[in-house]
């Protein structure tokens, strides 16, 4: 994880920044967001985190078929 504190990382987090403010500038939508986060987290090379991610977009995706029914 990149460190805001390690002089190191600065340039690697303004770059993270600035790819998300490129996607902002898109106009997307938050469907849309949470399919690139899905897209970005099966790139990941740490399958655990990526597990871990999908879990939670799957749980979102399900409350959300859930509240449709009711």
């Amino acid at each position: 994880m990149l460190n805001p504190n390690d002089p190191n990382d600065i340039l690697s987090i303004e770059k993270s920044r600035n790819i998300v403010k490129e996607i902002l500038d898109f106009g997307t939508s938050e469907k849309e967001k949470i399919k690139i986060i899905e897209l970005l987290c099966l790139e990941l090379e740490d399958t655990e985190v990526m597990k871990k991610v999908m879990n939670i977009i799957k749980n979102n995706q399900t409350e959300d078929k859930k509240e449709l029914i009711l």
